[in-house]
């Protein structure tokens, strides 16, 4: 039997969501993230269909190679930077731009000769990678005397920009701007929820990425309300209908029981599949255009559906786990996780969409 799980990527979805980045940010220019295997989606695939960004941005030099290796010769960035001499060596081979987050990393710059043009990046409230707001006029104006390095911005991330109302999120774009003025420098801070919540800190760069997916970056806003398309289906077949009796239990765990004779469906896929495990009773399901839920626990590679009230269908029909209905944020939200999880995992069972090959 052929794998049931599909998860088919529409490119012409994805086109429509970098437009509406373009629409929000029509000031900025675009630095298109497409790490983690574009969030499941295809990095490769996903940098030749996004023609028009001025950028591409990864997590890891390894990514960045094979996006050179295929012949993709816009500009990189690697937001992890570098690890030693001989990663800092390959990009500036390579033409990709480091993010220097650390002291020792500008100190490893500064003892070579290498030609390279990198961004700094100042810890402003994340508490992850960057350089303390105190030390970055100093590490700045040691890197800018170096003649072969080009300085391209001062780059910093929010923390809370999914709750625009977090008063963390002003704290960060103050510290960031005061920074900036006072190195009459190129910037990017807003990655999705950021430029959507908060225009005046656009700036030179924008980094999209949830968003580019058709995912909602925002707490509480749905990716419709902001005309964001998904640009992932995943469906999948149902392979059995089983008539359960009153007070019969269902999978492992017997975390579910019917409250009475019903009938209740198999579908081919789950968490060996990237179907979130925990994915809760309740969690919307479409089959025949139709809504049902999940019963019970997520197996590893099988799920059961409540198909009371759904005639008409049988083994073989299509059932849809996210797509346009039901939500990749809906679906996150049940199992408790994020949409940027779920896509990932996914996208083991990619395929093209049709129209888009």
């Amino acid at each position: 039997m052929n794998r049931q799980a599909r998860a088919v990527i529409d490119f012409a979805a994805l086109q429509h969501n970098f437009q509406r980045v373009k629409q929000l940010a029509p000031s900025s220019r675009i630095m298109a993230v497409i790490k983690a295997d574009a969030y499941g989606h295809g990095m490769l695939q996903v940098a030749q269909a996004l023609h028009q960004a001025d950028a591409f941005a990864v997590a890891q030099l390894a990514e960045a190679r094979t996006l050179r290796d295929a012949g993709i010769d816009k500009p990189l960035l690697v937001f992890q930077g570098f690890n030693n001499l001989h990663e800092l060596e390959q990009m500036a081979q390579l033409d990709i731009m480091p993010v220097v987050h650390q002291d020792w990393q500008a100190g490893l710059i500064e003892a070579s000769a290498l030609s390279l043009s990198i961004w700094l990046k100042v810890n402003t409230g994340m508490g992850r990678l960057g350089i303390q707001p105190q030390d970055v006029v100093g590490i700045w104006q040691r890197l800018a005397a170096k003649s072969s390095i080009q300085l391209m911005g001062l780059m910093s991330h929010f923390a809370n920009a999914d709750v625009p109302t977090h008063e963390s999120n002003q704290q960060q774009i103050d510290c960031f701007n005061q920074l900036a003025e006072q190195l009459g420098t190129r910037t990017s801070m807003a990655n999705s929820a950021g430029l959507i919540a908060f225009p005046e800190a656009q700036g030179d760069w924008v980094r999209p990425g949830i968003m580019l997916y058709g995912a909602s970056p925002i707490a509480g806003r749905s990716a419709a309300s902001l005309d964001l398309r998904p640009v992932m289906q995943l469906g999948s077949r149902l392979i059995a209908i089983n008539q359960l009796k009153a007070g019969e239990c269902l999978g492992y765990g017997h975390l579910w029981s019917c409250p009475e004779d019903m009938p209740v469906g198999l579908v081919a896929i789950g968490y060996g599949d990237g179907y979130p495990r925990h994915a809760t009773t309740g969690t919307p399901v479409s089959i025949g255009g139709r809504m049902v839920t999940l019963l019970g626990r997520v197996s590893m590679d099988m799920i059961a559906i409540d198909l009371r009230g759904v005639d008409s269908v049988k083994p073989g029909d299509e059932v849809i786990l996210w797509g346009k209905v039901p939500a990749v944020d809906d679906v996150a939200e049940c199992a408790d996780t994020i949409a940027y999880e779920l896509l990932c995992n996914a996208g083991k069972c990619r395929h093209n969409h049709p129209d888009s090959e």
